[in-house]
């Protein structure tokens, strides 16, 4: 399935959603176009190609991908790398903390002068005569965590954060009940993400972006200021990480 969730005539943004295999763990894969070039976001594994490709394809072709953005090192974010890299001339980003792990994921001869190593602070990208944001989002989950912010959109591209496990037969798009919502998202919070300094540390940075939609990579999206406050706010308070489990008593040498 394929949406496109904002479109002003000239700045396009795509969402992919069911592209995974049975049994596979379900990932949203998103497409930023502005004018005929792209921005190809944490496009998954070696299964997902044939399919992303070929899906993306109704609405760029691959050759006007100007970057491909890997948020982190988990391989169904871009262990199907290589095959991108044959079919486009795009630059790679990838935070500058994992690039030993490209080697991984793609052909090193392949990857050679196509690779922005992004910075622990960030940075920004321009393709055609627009901007995207690299945002430090540490920790949240992996070490060296990206998150991009797309200023034309308003649109944050979150990652893991926000990430919900739906049931499969009530999968849905956005969230309409916060609340109701948070059953699928409260037990992978908690386990994956590391503190809630961290997290408090995130939702100061993000209330200073103007978003209209946070869209993470699993799962829905959270759409409108008041959806997307409900969900900084959350993350604000998560109760997660090495506290919780050091609550719990769970460093003990097994009986």
């Amino acid at each position: 399935m394929a949406e496109i969730f904002y479109d002003d005539g000239v700045h396009k943004c795509v969402r992919f959603d069911n592209l995974a295999g049975e049994g596979e763990v379900q990932a949203n894969q998103f497409l930023i176009i502005h004018g005929d070039a792209g921005v190809l976001l944490d496009p998954g594994g070696n299964r997902m190609f044939s399919k992303l490709s070929a899906a993306m394809a109704e609405y760029l072709p691959p050759q006007k991908l100007a970057y491909i953005v890997l948020t982190h090192q988990d391989p169904d974010v871009g262990a199907g790398l290589n095959g991108y890299l044959l079919i486009t001339e795009a630059t790679i980003c990838f935070p500058a903390i994992w690039l030993r792990f490209i080697p991984s994921f793609c052909s090193q001869s392949l990857a050679e002068q196509r690779v922005l190593a992004v910075p622990d602070e960030g940075t920004r990208i321009r393709f055609a005569d627009a901007e995207l944001i690299l945002l430090p989002a540490h920790f949240l989950h992996s070490a060296g965590n990206l998150q991009v912010y797309d200023p034309a959109s308003k649109t944050l591209f979150s990652g893991d954060l926000g990430a919900s496990l739906l049931p499969p037969d009530g999968r849905y798009v956005r969230v309409e009940d916060f609340d109701a919502h948070v059953q699928y998202m409260e037990a992978f919070h908690q386990r994956y993400m590391p503190s809630p300094a961290v997290c408090r540390q995130w939702a100061e940075m993000v209330r200073g972006l103007e978003i209209e939609r946070i869209v993470p990579q699993h799962g829905a999206m959270f759409e409108g200021r008041e959806m997307v406050d409900r969900f900084i706010d959350w993350v604000a308070n998560l109760d997660c990480g090495v506290e919780r489990m050091i609550a719990q008593g769970v460093y003990r040498i097994p009986s």
